[in-house]
C-alpha cells in the first residue's frame, strides 16, 4: 500500500439538530460562515445544509428525533467545535459586533492558540483559534 493512500484530506462534522434552517441562518449571518448546499424537505424546511469558512465544512441535518417544539435556549451539547480561522482578533470582533454573546473571552492558550468561545442556539460549543505560539505545558504535565 502506498504511503498516505487512504489518509483522509479533510473531515466534515455532521451535527444533527431539530432545526437544519435556524443552524444555517445563525452561522451565516452571525458567525459570516458561507452556503455550500442544501436540501430542502417536503415541508419547506431544510432537511440538510453544508456550510463553510476558511474552509472548514459544517453539515447540519434534520435529526429524525427532532422535537415539535424545541426549548430555547438549548442544552449545552456533548460536542464541542474547535475552527481555525485566519485572524482570530478580527472573527472574534465580527462576531461581538452580529451580537453573538462570547462564553470564553480571548485567551492565548498554553498550547499556542489564541482562542475565544460562543455557544451556538443550538447549545454547541464553537472554539475560534489561531495558532501563534509554541506550546508551553503546566509544569509536570506531560505531553506525548
Amino acid at each position: 500500500m502506498a504511503k498516505n493512500a487512504g489518509s483522509p484530506k479533510q473531515l466534515m462534522a455532521i451535527i444533527m439538530v431539530d432545526s437544519v434552517d435556524d443552524a444555517r441562518n445563525f452561522y451565516i449571518d452571525k458567525l459570516g460562515f458561507g452556503h455550500v448546499m442544501g436540501v430542502v424537505g417536503g415541508d419547506g424546511q431544510l432537511d440538510f445544509c453544508t456550510v463553510v469558512l476558511d474552509g472548514a465544512r459544517i453539515m447540519f441535518a434534520r435529526s429524525p428525533e427532532a422535537p415539535a417544539a424545541a426549548k430555547s435556549p438549548r442544552p449545552k451539547q456533548p460536542v464541542e467545535l474547535y475552527i481555525e480561522v485566519a485572524d482570530v482578533r478580527s472573527f472574534h470582533d465580527n462576531v461581538a459586533k452580529n451580537g453573538v454573546a462570547i462564553t470564553d473571552s480571548m485567551t492565548l492558550q498554553w498550547w499556542g492558540d489564541r482562542t475565544f468561545k460562543i455557544r451556538d442556539p443550538l447549545g454547541y460549543e464553537c472554539w475560534f483559534y489561531q495558532s501563534e505560539s509554541e506550546p508551553k505545558p503546566p509544569q509536570g504535565a506531560k505531553i506525548l
